[in-house]
């Protein structure tokens, strides 16, 4: 953590010290003093949001990836492993589950995930006193049949939100600096990456990226919105 802070301190000095020589290029070029104050102001605000809001959604996918594997091997084992063992795998993936959640991907109100992730819990919670009881070969079967049921209606879920693409980070940050993140609940994944582009565009980037090539500072920009979100220090290929 103390090595994090170091980190992430050292890189706001980096970001200030690169936003003060943009801002000497953009008043040189004809920018006038009150949007370039403003716009370098939302430019850095959606930066430093947009690399939060990347490490939030990596870790829910790192959370995604991990359940999924854990499914397969449950549903691929559970029949010959031991119920202990059982269980533990199950307790470990609820933990991966309740992690799961992000905005941009499986959303915390959505309610038939949830509905389902409950009742995995609960058989979860239970199942080795169900097995325990389950004096009969066919209530045996039974109850496996039951909990391989739901992991594999919590695996379709996965499954689908896996093949979704992330969002534009920093057209994400700025959408969230000056709106309200509910009204995206309601969109489908292409459907809200496209809208957040947009928006950003319109009413953000195109302008201001207008001026930086006025400036000749475009490439210079490009170049930080990837380093500060996605601390790569390749050049940019975003349009």
């Amino acid at each position: 953590m103390l090595f994090d802070r170091a980190a992430k301190g050292k890189k706001s000095k980096e970001l200030k010290g690169e936003l003060k020589d943009l801002k000497k290029s953009l008043l040189n070029a004809g920018g006038e003093k009150a949007y370039v104050n403003e716009a370098l102001r939302d430019y850095q605000a959606a930066l430093e949001q947009g690399d939060t809001l990347r490490e939030q959604y990596e870790e829910a996918r790192r959370h995604l990836a991990q359940s999924r594997a854990a499914i397969e091997r449950l549903l691929e084992c559970m029949k010959e492993s031991p119920v202990s063992e059982v269980k533990k795998s199950l307790d470990e993936l609820m933990g991966d589950l309740d992690q799961v959640y992000h905005d941009c991907s499986i959303r915390d109100d959505d309610l038939d995930f949830q509905s389902t992730i409950q009742s995995l819990k609960q058989m979860a919670a239970e199942y080795e006193e169900h097995a325990a009881k389950a004096q009969t070969e066919a209530g045996s079967k039974l109850a496996a049949i039951m909990l391989r049921s739901e992991l594999e209606n919590v695996a379709a879920v996965l499954k689908d939100a896996a093949g979704w693409e992330e969002p534009d980070f920093f057209a994400l940050a700025y959408y969230l600096g000056h709106e309200n993140r509910g009204s995206l609940r309601e969109m489908e994944n292409a459907q809200r990456n496209s809208y957040l582009v947009d928006y950003c565009g319109e009413r953000f980037w195109n302008r201001f990226l207008e001026l930086c090539r006025r400036a000749e500072a475009e490439q210079t920009v490009r170049f930080m919105t990837r380093k500060y979100i996605y601390n790569t220090e390749e050049s940019p290929s975003n349009s």
